[in-house]
This record gives structure tokens, C-alpha cells and sequence, in this order.
């Protein structure tokens, strides 16, 4: 990251040369160079993303696999359960992905060939709860089949990733997830949709 930066101060420096001063040159390179940080980086997140759902779907090609961000009570289940914290993270920056089957419902994380955990689907074990998912409080999806560690609570992320900095994209994210669990959004979202 240091480079970086040291190559982002020596291109503003050059074009400053190049342009003959001024003194909205710095502000205006520096807008630039955030902006293809950001891309860059939502690049990153993309591709990363993309891939764990890609290799969900073929490890599990009857299922259906949602893009997801677990909720930050995730991580205490998680650590439980003797699964990798790395995997799980309490800050909501690590996205997971959920694949749907007909009988149960699992989470995976990373690059792992295997889900991380699963719960049994049931007829009412979709609810939605207000929750932390890192340092912000969201509605977020409980699939629940009985006691604490059969539950996996998680927000859908829309994909491309980028799209989740809009409302009515990961809205509509949660919306496909809940009719994907086979319920209806209208009446498990109810004034959260």
C-alpha cells in the first residue's frame, strides 16, 4: 500500500510539472487516483465474490447459491463450531455464500470444498431479524431449525458487489433470497421490503 501511495505522490508531482501548477491540478488528480482505487478494489471484491458462488455452484449443482454477508453473531457460532475466524468475521468484511437444497440450507466461506455448517430447511425457518452485521444495524435473514447453532443469519449482496451501495439493489437481493427459501417476500420482509 505504501508504494502505492509513493507512486500516487510522484504522478501528482509529474503532472503538476507537466500542467504548469495551478491549484486545483492536486485536488483533481486526487479525485482520480481514489476513483480507480475504488474501481480497482471493487474489482477485487467482484472477482472474489464471483468465484466463491461459481465454486458453490459446482460443488453443489442441484442448489441454489445467493451471494451473502453473515451476520456478525455468525462469528461466535462459527468459532463454536471450530470453524476458522478468518472465515467467519465478526466485521462483516468477508463475504459467504448460502447454497439452497431441498432439505437444508448451507454456508460456505473461503475456499473450503466443504460448507462450513447447515441447517435443516423447515416449513416457518425463514424470519427476518434487525441485527449487526460489523458496525452497522441491518435487516438480515434467520434460517433457523432450532437452537442457536442451527441458525444462519446473513444480509443477500447483489452481484455485481458494487450494487450493494444502493437500497433498492440489495432490497432486491433479499427479496430473490427469501423467494429462493421458497417463502414469500412480502410476508417474511413485510415492511422491510
Amino acid at each position: 500500500m505504501a508504494v502505492v501511495a509513493m507512486g500516487l505522490a510522484a504522478a501528482v508531482r509529474l503532472a503538476g510539472q507537466l500542467v504548469g501548477g495551478g491549484t486545483a491540478w492536486p485536488f483533481v488528480i486526487g479525485i482520480g487516483a481514489v476513483l480507480v482505487i475504488l474501481v480497482a478494489i471493487y474489482a477485487g471484491l467482484n472477482a472474489s465474490a464471483r468465484a466463491l458462488v461459481r465454486r458453490v455452484a459446482a460443488q453443489r449443482p442441484t442448489a441454489t447459491v445467493a451471494l451473502v454477508v453473515p451476520a456478525t453473531s455468525m462469528a461466535a457460532t462459527a468459532a463454536r463450531l471450530g470453524v476458522d475466524p478468518g472465515l467467519i468475521r465478526a466485521d462483516g468484511s468477508r463475504y459467504a455464500a448460502v447454497a439452497i437444497l431441498p432439505d437444508r440450507v448451507e454456508l460456505w466461506a473461503g475456499k473450503g470444498q466443504e460448507p462450513h455448517w447447515w441447517v435443516p430447511r423447515t416449513r416457518d425457518g425463514v424470519t427476518v431479524e434487525h441485527t449487526q452485521i460489523g458496525g452497522v444495524t441491518t435487516d438480515a435473514l434467520c434460517i433457523a431449525a432450532g437452537d442457536e447453532d442451527e441458525e444462519i443469519v446473513v444480509r443477500a449482496v447483489p452481484v455485481p458487489v458494487w450494487l450493494d451501495v444502493l437500497r433498492a439493489r440489495r432490497q432486491a437481493a433479499m427479496e430473490q433470497l427469501v423467494r429462493d427459501l421458497g417463502q414469500d417476500p412480502a410476508r417474511i420482509l413485510g415492511n422491510a421490503s
